[in-house]
């Protein structure tokens, strides 16, 4: 049986990782990419199969609306979505993209008949969290989750290795001391690399295990599964 495959924050460090890998599936006859521009698909997923992937251009503004429109029913989906504070300029600009375009998209899967949605959150996602980062993690967790999708999980990894450099200065250091030991750490806080994320995603996302209505991947099990 041959899928369909959506992914929202596909040009991220996880994002690009997730639609080249879902075109390599030979479940997967196509892979739905939401994008607010333009984008050469060639440069943007170089190693993808290129034959696979519909571009489809969105106005974020009315991203619930559109992507609604564009999710085929019983397709699979994936959000990867995510800025820092710094780079989206504020604190309320964080929140309106981590969580206001996030659970937007998820409200549209809700409309849309997905089959599955998998969400890529963080290590220490808690609504509840002293850190404002964690607690926006955790505040879309909990509004999705409350949505009542046939089936979501939200993977929780740790520190990304093998992203971009985008300018995220605490985490670029971070990688750089973390990796010489990482293997000493535990899983359940070792920096796991994006293709491992995306790899572990796409796994549990096609098992042919029963779906559950929600459940987190965490990212120990990403370090296990893949």
């Amino acid at each position: 049986m041959f899928e369909t495959a959506i992914v929202l924050g596909a040009t991220g460090a996880v994002g690009t990782q997730l639609v080249t890998q879902l075109t390599q599936c030979d479940e997967v006859a196509t892979v739905i990419v939401l994008s607010r521009r333009e984008l050469d698909v060639s440069q943007a997923f170089p190693d993808a199969v290129a034959a696979k992937i519909s571009l489809r251009v969105i106005d974020v503004n009315k991203l619930e609306e559109q992507a609604a429109a564009l999710i085929p029913a019983g397709s699979v989906a994936f959000v990867a979505l995510g800025t820092t504070k710094k780079q989206a300029g504020s604190k309320a600009a964080f929140r309106a993209i981590d969580h206001g375009l996030v659970l937007a998209f998820a409200c549209a899967c809700m409309s849309a008949g997905v089959s599955q949605l998998g969400v890529v959150t963080a290590v220490g996602a808690n609504a509840r969290s002293a850190s404002f980062y964690n607690r926006v993690k955790g505040d879309v967790e909990q509004d999705i989750q409350a949505l009542g999708l046939p089936s979501v999980f939200f993977a929780r990894p740790s520190l990304l290795l093998g992203r971009p450099d985008d300018g995220r200065v605490a985490e670029n250091i971070a990688e750089k001391l973390l990796t010489p030991m990482a293997p000493l750490l535990p899983k359940a806080v070792r920096p796991i690399a994006t293709q491992r994320v995306a790899a572990a995603m796409i796994e549990v996302a096609f098992s042919t295990e029963q779906k559950r209505p929600m459940f987190v991947l965490s990212n120990a099990d990403m370090h296990s599964l893949t």
